[in-house]
């Protein structure tokens, strides 16, 4: 028997299993457009950060804490998954496969201890000098360049704007239910 899949494909013809690696590979040139605005049409800086994009999000996300997402989730259940059915007969992963779901259910990435702003600058620098291997200079113009940097990584993404008659509504409702609160506060 076959087995069906659902993939997305793009006007160019390239297959992607999930709907935001399409996306991702369709908003690519407008990041391209906006990094070589920021390099000065460095071809091979633009390239770089292209390359690199999760190395450079990852540092500035330094000394911050860290939140499980959906997607890390999934692919903590799939690895999860593949293994049962890879060792599934190993006595030694039993203990893993039976508590699998408890695993699941409360991974947490490890806690992050509070830094300073400057101790944040020099493991900021080091983590960028480490991706750029050992370019100290170019990790000085990515910090430099932080804002405009991270902004380009998100040029492509479609904002859902909010209809202003659901904003007044629910506006209303709020104001409402406070109103509803504090005459039972008042009566209390």
């Amino acid at each position: 028997m076959t087995d069906l899949r659902q993939v997305f494909v793009t006007d160019d013809g390239k297959y992607f299993e999930t709907k935001k690696e399409a996306q991702d590979h369709l908003r690519r040139p407008k990041i391209e457009a906006e990094l070589l605005k920021i390099t000065g049409k460095n071809q091979e800086l633009t390239h770089w950060l292209l390359d690199n994009r999760e190395a450079v999000e990852v540092a500035f996300e330094t000394g911050q804490l860290r939140r499980v997402t959906k997607s890390e989730r999934k692919k903590l259940e799939n690895a999860l998954k593949h293994a049962s059915e890879a060792y599934g007969k190993d006595s030694k992963m039993a203990f893993l496969f039976e508590h699998s779901d408890t695993v699941l259910k409360s991974f947490r990435w490890p806690t992050v201890q509070r830094m300073t702003d400057e101790e944040k600058a020099v493991e900021i620098k080091n983590s960028l000098v480490k991706a750029a291997e050992g370019d100290a200079k170019l990790a000085d113009w990515i910090v430099a360049n932080k804002a405009q940097i991270l902004e380009a990584y998100e040029a492509g993404v479609v904002k859902q704007t909010v209809n202003p008659k659901a904003q007044e509504a629910l506006a209303a409702y709020r104001a409402a239910v406070a109103a509803k609160k504090a005459a039972a506060a008042a009566q209390a």
